[in-house]
């Protein structure tokens, strides 16, 4: 695929309001992998007013390997009742982790550290009693969603199996699936189980395979692609499958979806959910400001996969350091402190409503969406090294791996040596583009260019909303090297002398997101944005026609397009049956039309209409009102 554009840095978009696509992604409303370390950040979370699309916990780890037999471990979950009964308040899904084989269980004595820090052999092994391990796993569960009525808990088949969490083999691995999954449906087969939660998704428990393009045929050997060819033989699917992904090549999961999609379909298993149950970018990205943008950048390309929910890992950074902010997993420092990558994903959480088309004369990052009358404009300047982008963008879309590159001349992993495919990107060196990967490489070269581009700070954004031309006020949100970001202010700190406890306390005393007031004069509004930059516009557009009631938390329907000369669609979410009237009145509440709907998608005639504005209501949804224009 040949990258689309030539950016030059100077950017002008065009914003749609009355052309609606579908409701905002579930994905830019991330979960998060809830560990908390301190108490300041145990309230920081369950105090923000955030409902999060998942949440995992590794609560059942903590239980069961601090606890020396069932009755213990039962006894001790008793105590955790209302924190899952509020976290489940908070999130539409709760996943649950059987992983670490505690003592008690374990077919092991071996207390020697594992490769998986944390762990030690033991934790790694298969139980010495498969029985005992489904009933401890079945008495948990009931206690969980039963007992503490969890009607959203999901749980997770063991942690990164692929990176030393599990020493079994892989038949015993494929014994701890169907007993886990057993001890899950025992009291009720509604309960819902999945897995393998890989560190990576084509991982297997014994080998990795070379990065980049995994074609489905290599995937197969993966440890997801076995334990799919395994379940249609046991007739033990999977509720969702899981996986992990840390790196910043934002086109991997949309591959590992388009996997899994076409290996259910091979198979006659239904589709199931997909979920990516930590995320995040890798060590030495993290506490940089490319985190920030990569955040926004990461949740933009969910939104074009089939994946259901994704959780970012970690809610806090795991280890105290000497050094604050130092590439650990966190949303937030040890001590409490939101990075600047949190900030960013608030951003994304404010988005509400339906997203709106946008257009551009160069390529850009963000979404916008509009509720009710009020219009949202994200926008993150992803500025990555040239070299990163264009190397991923010729392993996945010349469908290669680095190992091929390497055989090939281009670079030299051995020596770490890049520059002479540094240099063709660069155009210093041209290639005759005769073979699959020297037209793979040239395909790139836009990449490169556009990104490069990019290192020229700042880059210049103007905005133009179609068909709007009055004078509109409103909020600019932005986390910059400065704005909204607490990493220079602690490091400000320091610079002047306070000590880290000192500054971690000043910063904590308040981490409210700032805003500054901004007009959109004429329907226009010019800035300028620093590398990896990101930006939230939230304002009032009187006029605003396309909107929707947002009361349910996921409206029942959607209209497009909207305004509409002769014919408008009407479809249905998940929300809304198919036996439904459709009730089309004018602003006045009188009834124009009444239609039957017995489809998803329902195409509905509106020429006799007189040109205004009308609202439509389902019979069954009388508190969700539509708002369309007839032209």
């Amino acid at each position: 695929m040949l990258f689309p554009f030539s950016s030059n840095g100077q950017t002008a978009i065009t914003v749609y309001p009355d052309s609606l696509s579908g409701p905002v992604n579930i994905n830019f409303t991330p979960g998060v992998f809830f560990v908390p370390k301190t108490s300041q950040a145990l309230n920081d979370f369950m105090d923000n007013g955030i409902h999060q699309n998942a949440i995992r916990t590794n609560a059942i780890e903590w239980i069961l390997n601090t606890t020396s037999n069932l009755d213990e471990c039962l006894a001790k979950l008793n105590t955790y009742e209302t924190y899952f009964r509020d976290l489940s308040a908070k999130c539409d899904k709760l996943f649950f982790v059987f992983e670490k084989m505690p003592p008690w269980l374990s077919s092991s004595d071996d207390w020697s550290p594992a490769g998986t820090p944390g762990w030690v052999v033991l934790n790694t092994k298969p139980p010495a009693d498969w029985n005992e391990w489904q009933t401890v796993v079945d008495s948990m569960v009931t206690k969980i969603v039963i007992q503490f009525d969890i009607a959203n808990a999901w749980f997770e088949v063991w942690n990164e199996p692929d990176i030393g969490s599990w020493t079994g083999t892989m038949d015993e691995y494929f014994e701890l699936y169907k007993r886990t999954y057993n001890g899950v449906k025992s009291s009720d087969a509604g309960n819902r189980v999945g897995g393998p939660s890989v560190n990576f998704w084509t991982n297997n428990i014994y080998w990795k395979p070379w990065y980049g393009y995994i074609s489905n045929e290599k995937a197969d050997s993966s440890l997801i692609g076995q334990l799919l060819d395994s379940v249609a033989v046991w007739n033990r699917v999977p509720d969702f499958i899981s996986w992990h992904n840390f790196n910043v090549s934002w086109m991997v999961n949309g591959y590992a979806g388009q996997y899994i999609a076409q290996k259910l379909e091979s198979l006659s298993l239904p589709d199931i959910p997909l979920i990516i149950s930590e995320w995040n970018a890798n060590y030495t990205v993290r506490d940089t400001p490319l985190a920030t943008s990569f955040m926004i950048k990461n949740q933009l390309a969910l939104t074009g996969t089939s994946i259901a929910n994704n959780m970012v890992a970690a809610w806090q950074d795991f280890n105290y350091d000497p050094v604050e902010f130092h590439h650990d997993y966190g949303l937030l420092t040890h001590g409490g402190i939101h990075k600047p990558a949190y900030n960013a994903m608030l951003l994304s959480e404010k988005l509400k409503g339906s997203t709106c088309k946008m257009s551009s004369s160069e390529l850009f990052d963000g979404i916008a969406a509009l509720d009710w009358d009020t219009l949202y404009i994200l926008i993150s300047n992803y500025s990555p090294h040239p070299f990163t982008e264009a190397v991923n963008h010729t392993l996945f879309q010349g469908k290669l791996n680095i190992y091929q590159l390497d055989s090939a001349g281009y670079i030299d992993i051995s020596e770490n040596y890049y520059l002479y495919l540094d240099s063709i990107y660069r155009e210093l060196i041209i290639l005759p583009g005769t073979d699959p990967i020297q037209i793979a490489i040239n395909n790139s070269i836009p990449v490169y260019r556009h990104y490069d581009s990019l290192t020229i700070s700042p880059r210049q954004f103007s905005f133009s909303i179609d068909g709007y031309a009055g004078d509109y006020e409103g909020e600019l949100f932005l986390v910059d090297s400065t704005a909204n970001n607490m990493q220079y202010r602690y490091d400000s700190l320091r610079s002047q002398g306070y000590s880290q406890d000192a500054a971690i306390e000043y910063v904590l005393t308040d981490q409210e997101l700032q805003s500054v007031p901004v007009t959109f004069a004429e329907g226009q509004y010019n800035i300028s944005l620093q590398r990896n930059a990101v930006c939230l516009f939230k304002m009032v557009v009187s006029g605003l026609t396309a909107v929707f009631d947002r009361s349910f938390p996921e409206h029942p329907f959607f209209i497009y397009p909207n305004p509409s000369h002769n014919e408008i669609t009407l479809e249905l979410t998940s929300r809304a049956g198919t036996d439904e009237q459709a009730v089309i009145t004018n602003m006045s509440g009188k009834i124009k039309m009444t239609i039957a709907v017995s489809q998803q998608v329902n195409k509905i005639n509106i020429n006799d209409l007189p040109p205004g504005v009308y609202l439509l209501q389902l019979k069954n949804h009388p508190g969700s009102v539509g708002k369309f224009v007839k032209k």
